[in-house]
């Protein structure tokens, strides 16, 4: 696997699961790492145990604006941008007769127009180094749920706008691609993984017969970020043991 020393990666939602393990997986290569998310304490002490190497910003990205702070801030602190992990996200099931335009908007902000804009502004400097993005995607992007409309919706956003800026920025050394996570081991997930016949039945589907670990998504994350991967773009990787196949 490639070797991310002087390289300086962006990982929103990088306090705990994905994200967590994402930034791990960087620093032990030998990236520096900038972590976002909404909870101040957790973000510093993940910080604190991924070394000097990450620096964290306490933000929101579904803020109008911060995207463009968080990117400023990342430059500011390492002068540079190589990749940019697009993890924070957020959902809801129900059916839509319940749910809310609040809902609706909190759920799109933070998986669809959050994402585009973090993309947007740290294009300019993903041009200078000819670096990636990776978006965060979800098996159920592809799959009917009922009860997942907008979530399932708000993922199948991201991939096609996976696809769309793939093209649009690869004359610019850009590559854009997605990894799609089956359900995996992290906080998200708990009201799943306390429900045993629901648990039961995901792994049933799963090929693999388990549920994913966060360094098993952290590893696609890597691979697809590594000059390895240089002639792949537009894609949408599926992590997920072969769930939704």
């Amino acid at each position: 696997m490639d070797n991310f020393e002087n390289k300086v990666v962006l990982i929103t939602g990088g306090g705990t699961g994905i994200g967590k393990a994402s930034a791990s997986a960087f620093v032990a290569l030998g990236a520096k790492v900038v972590i976002t998310g909404r909870r101040q304490p957790v973000l510093k002490a993940t910080a604190q145990e991924l070394g000097p190497q990450a620096h964290y910003i306490s933000s929101d990205v579904s803020k109008n604006g911060e995207p463009a702070r968080i990117v400023e801030e990342t430059i500011a602190k390492f002068g540079q941008l190589d990749v940019l992990v697009n993890n924070a996200g957020t959902g809801a099931m129900g059916p839509l007769s319940q749910t809310s335009d609040a809902e609706i908007q909190r759920i799109y902000q933070t998986n669809v127009f959050a994402p585009l804009a973090l993309i947007r502004e740290a294009t300019p400097h993903l041009a200078k180094t000819k670096g990636a993005v990776i978006n965060i995607s979800s098996t159920m992007s592809h799959g009917v749920f009922p009860g997942s409309a907008v979530y399932s919706s708000s993922k199948a956003a991201g991939n096609h706008a996976t696809r769309l800026l793939a093209a649009e920025l690869g004359p610019m050394g850009i590559r854009v691609n997605a990894v799609a996570p089956g359900m995996t081991d992290t906080d998200i997930s708990a009201d799943v993984k306390s429900d045993e016949q629901i648990l039961g039945m995901i792994i049933a589907q799963t090929p693999m017969g388990r549920l994913g670990k966060p360094e098993d998504i952290a590893n696609a994350v890597i691979m697809l970020s590594s000059s390895r991967a240089g002639w792949i773009t537009g894609q949408i990787v599926q992590a997920g043991g072969g769930l939704m196949l």
